[in-house]
């Protein structure tokens, strides 16, 4: 079967040319069959919205309905014609949801030792609600070798819950009121309009970053962002490393966001999750005696062709940072200084849906902890995690081959975009890359449209509410954390739609 005929299910999405992303407070219009009735009970007068016709909804679940989520329009287009090397060879190959299958085989074979993974009696009882005391101090322990806090964390510090998404949700319901907003540099993480804003009803202002440094973001910026804010800001939330673009901000910045914070009464909320897959740090400080930085590199054929061509510069490139953890810094302001991290990345357990809510404050964890029974684990998981993390050889060598391996994807897939004429936002970490497709000469949507047909599904740029400018669009996050023969395909794919378009332009 042609690719462009398995993708029927494309249809589903409406071909709407202007999406409005940047319209972070779209409020949708009065539904006309709804009534007010007034009732009386307990001498108080309610009001109560009823339908005419049809099931009740809140108007919170209206508002959500009528808002565009175009991470989750491309994922249903995907599950509906996933691909498969097999059973559906012209299926879509899915390189837009960050996932990393670099390391099943060797994360499989852990969990399923029946050492790991047996279920006991206690575990057929329900749980504590933050994940259990062992759980919460191994993890502790695993954050303290690896993100050298300033100050020791400890189970106190921890709560544990299922996906970094509903813990931030949770930290929604915390820190915010329904109707406040956070300031965050854009382009951002789309998951995180959804995962605070469906809930906790708390909205994103963005705030633009320097013309020539995509991680770079100034005061005055921040300044701007919080004067023009229509809502009453709380807080400021951001991703390091940074998604989408793959690259760790500096100490310095994170400390201008802290102080910032602090000078206004904001709180700051820092998601890690990428903080153990920040491969150009490992790798190029656990070079093995006899070996150089080049041995790690990716040395198949196609690589060996095309590792001399020169890369195009991106103009948002700017300057390279180490992985700093916010908690290694000396905040201005701990008790108001928050973190995030999940095993869904370094450790490859997107499915098992763990998250880590970090915190000095005892205030504010015991908030969170009053509320986390919304969001506690399975007490099978929780056994499996102290299981995997006791064992701290099993655990450190992994999170070191994991990031050797992502390093060579890394270097595979950059070489070839490289020998394409592709530019790209040079990455450190993660399992993806910001690469700019403005030479298909596509509104960015259409282009999109244009790579499912070709069965391949990345992630443009206005799922990361881009800036509707021509320099911000027609950017896409591409995934490389999936095997080389895999990767191979989804860029023949790409370089299949973008020579598609070139001819077809010198055509007309």
């Amino acid at each position: 079967m042609p690719i462009a005929t398995a993708l029927e299910p494309i249809s589903v999405i409406s071909n709407k040319r202007n999406l409005e992303f940047n319209n972070f407070e779209k409020v949708p219009s009065h539904n006309r069959n709804l009534k007010v009735t007034s009732i009386q009970r307990n001498n108080k007068k309610a009001r109560i919205f009823k339908p005419l016709n049809g099931p009740k909804l809140s108007k919170r679940a209206l508002e959500i309905q009528n808002e565009e989520f175009l991470l989750s329009k491309g994922i249903i287009i995907v599950r509906n014609n996933k691909y498969h090397p097999e059973t559906n060879p012209n299926g879509i190959i899915n390189l837009g949801t960050a996932e990393n299958k670099l390391n099943n085989v060797e994360m499989l074979s852990k969990i399923n030792d029946p050492k790991i993974s047996t279920v006991t009696p206690e575990q057929l009882l329900y749980g504590p609600n933050p994940g259990s005391d062992r759980l919460r101090e191994e993890i502790a322990k695993l954050l303290n070798r690896h993100f050298n806090p300033k100050v020791l964390l400890s189970k106190e510090n921890i709560c544990v819950g299922n996906g970094c998404g509903p813990l931030l949700n949770l930290c929604g319901e915390v820190l915010f009121d329904a109707g406040d907003a956070f300031l965050v540099p854009g382009p951002f993480y789309g998951g995180f309009e959804a995962d605070i804003k469906y809930g906790a009803r708390v909205y994103p202002v963005p705030v633009q970053h320097e013309k020539d440094d995509c991680l770079k973001v100034s005061e005055e910026a921040l300044e701007e962002a919080l004067r023009n804010s229509s809502r009453p800001v709380k807080g400021i939330i951001i991703a390091n490393p940074n998604n989408p673009f793959g690259r760790c901000y500096s100490a310095e910045q994170l400390l201008l966001f802290c102080n910032f914070a602090k000078s206004h009464g904001l709180f700051v909320i820092c998601d890690e999750i990428y903080g153990l897959s920040t491969w150009n740090d490992i790798v190029t400080e656990n070079i093995e005696e006899g070996k150089t930085i080049e041995d790690y590199e990716c040395h198949c054929d196609q690589c060996q062709h095309s590792k001399s061509i020169k890369r195009i510069e991106s103009d948002i490139d700017g300057q390279s940072n180490k992985f700093t953890s916010i908690f290694s810094l000396d905040l201005p302001d701990p008790e108001n200084t928050h973190g995030l991290w999940g095993f869904s990345k370094d450790f490859c357990l997107n499915g098992l849906r763990i998250g880590v809510t970090i915190s000095y404050s005892k205030t504010v964890m015991a908030a969170i902890q009053k509320i986390c029974f919304l969001t506690c684990i399975p007490t099978n998981i929780d056994n499996i995690l102290v299981n995997i993390l006791s064992d701290e050889k099993w655990t450190d060598e992994f999170i070191l081959n994991n990031n050797r391996k992502l390093f060579k994807s890394y270097n595979h897939l950059t070489n070839s975009l490289n020998a394409h004429g592709i530019p790209y936002v040079k990455g450190d970490s993660g399992f993806f890359i910001y690469i700019d497709l403005h030479q298909a000469g596509l509104d960015e949507y259409d282009l999109w449209m244009k790579l499912l047909e070709g069965g391949l599904y990345i992630s443009p740029s206005q799922a990361f509410f881009s800036k509707d400018s021509y320099e911000e669009r027609n950017w896409f996050r591409i995934c490389f954390a999936v095997e080389q023969a895999e990767l191979d395909l989804s860029l023949d794919r790409l370089y299949k739609v973008l020579d598609t378009l070139k001819r077809n332009k010198q055509i007309n």
